[in-house]
């Protein structure tokens, strides 16, 4: 997901005999300048096109700049576990669904859930009713890590209890003085069960875990004075495509074609004026 601008230098070098030499400065210079124009405008259309998008999110939008000897520039986006934006291996950037009309790819929390395989194959995990949020609607960090640091893969009755032993009971005893009552998280698999498979005498054998009226996702259950109460955390969601909420090539194609020549004409008179005399 990233948009590239390229160049024609042997046609602009046989357009100005004489001045071929001013071409790639300026066409390098040109391409430079467009391109920061196009990373503004997909910026300002992604504070529109998104609910309060994170600091992060909006400063994702990278340039790779082009230079004399490589008359390239790009512009795309830098995903947080990205060494190199500009490798198509390491492009896994949330904002590639909304431009591409694709699946968004898992966060460091689901990513995580997935190799303790509490996640069901083809679902994502999605803030619940009871999760905490911060200011930008996101789950907030310290829950998230409360939870991951809880949660183990000890499955009891069709639950992954918390495998974190002393983080677990801490959290369920509560404080009573402080009027904090305890605590546990549980995944429940709910009204879509889930088939394990487990290994027996050399053997792998199915067993099914029964399905409940819950909605998948990750619990919190509360114990009081007066009984116990379920709290929605995480649900989990059957993977689907995003619809397209941001015209990336787009916005940077308007850019192209309406100040690339402009940019390129100032840079070669820019160019052309400061040369220095052979």
């Amino acid at each position: 997901m990233r948009f590239t601008i390229d160049h024609n230098i042997p046609q602009v070098k046989t357009a100005m005999q004489g001045m071929s030499s001013q071409v790639p400065f300026a066409m390098a210079v040109a391409l430079n300048k467009t391109v920061d124009q196009g990373r503004v405008e997909v910026q300002l259309q992604m504070a529109r096109s998104f609910d309060r998008p994170t600091p992060w999110v909006v400063n994702s939008v990278r340039t790779y700049r082009a230079t004399k000897t490589n008359l390239v520039a790009t512009v795309g986006f830098k995903d947080r576990n990205s060494s190199d934006f500009r490798g198509e291996d390491t492009w896994r950037t949330m904002i590639a669904p909304h431009a591409l009309g694709v699946k968004r790819h898992f966060k460091q929390m689901e990513a995580r859930l997935l190799k303790m395989g509490l996640i069901p194959a083809g679902y994502n995990a999605v803030p619940g009713a009871a999760a905490k949020l911060d200011g930008y609607g996101n789950m907030s960090q310290g829950q998230i890590s409360q939870l991951l640091n809880v949660l183990g893969t000890y499955t009891e009755g069709g639950y992954n209890t918390a495998g974190n032993t002393k983080g677990r009971d801490r959290l369920a005893k509560g404080n009573v003085k402080k009027g904090i009552y305890g605590f546990e998280y549980f995944v429940s698999y709910g009204n879509i069960g889930r088939t394990n498979f487990t290994v027996k005498n050399g053997r792998a054998v199915k067993e099914q875990i029964s399905k409940n009226h819950l909605l998948p996702g990750v619990y919190q259950r509360v114990s009081t004075p007066w009984g116990s109460s379920l709290k929605p955390i995480l649900i989990f969601v059957k993977q689907v495509n995003y619809k397209i909420r941001l015209d990336f090539f787009g916005i940077v194609q308007k850019v192209v074609d309406r100040d690339f020549t402009s940019n390129f004409n100032e840079a070669f008179d820019q160019a052309v004026r400061t040369a220095r005399p052979n």
